[in-house]
């Protein structure tokens, strides 16, 4: 079989997994934590300049934010198992609580993350979230927020840090 054999190049190109795939990937997920982002960075500007009630809200708006983005980042990171699934949908239906709760007003945003998860919660999308254990690009923006010195959300056994990120925020 030479190496122009056009069955060779159909393979290469329908692996879901190819670079450009997961560089796809990393693009369209940095831009939904940053769109999260961006409306914790107004939270942080109103605890800065706000009255004593806008600063309790935006207190705790932030913490919800947060604990999203760990939630969001513990199940894609840290959930091997084959309960994966499972797992995810109990952690969107308490992200749907929180948020209710908290009353975010930038609920758009978080609506388009949680459906970016419902599209990712198939087994393929399972095998490329632990492919990307290692990649730490996409939390960029959640260390620089926390004020956080870490350089990895999971330790080496994989186990989440996230807890000290919440604990540091509800500090603020």
């Amino acid at each position: 079989m030479s190496s122009s054999d056009p069955s060779i190049n159909t393979a290469m190109h329908a692996d879901p997994y190819a670079t450009s795939s997961i560089q796809e990937f990393l693009a369209r997920f940095n831009k939904k934590l940053e769109s999260l982002a961006e409306s914790l960075v107004r939270e942080q500007e109103v605890l800065i300049n706000g009255s004593a009630d806008e600063i309790s809200l935006a207190a705790q708006d932030k913490l919800a934010y947060m604990q999203i983005l760990s939630d969001l980042i513990a199940n894609y990171f840290n959930n091997p198992s084959e309960n994966t699934n499972r797992n995810l949908e109990q952690s969107l239906k308490m992200m749907d609580v929180i948020c209710v709760e908290k009353n975010i007003k930038q609920w758009n945003d978080s609506q388009e993350l949680i459906q970016f998860c419902r599209e990712l919660s198939d087994e393929n999308s399972i095998l490329l979230a632990n492919r990307l254990k290692s990649t730490n690009s996409a939390l960029d923006t959640l260390y620089s927020l926390t004020g956080s010195q870490q350089t990895k959300t999971y330790d080496d056994s994989g186990h989440s840090k996230h807890s000290n990120i919440s604990r540091q925020l509800a500090s603020v």
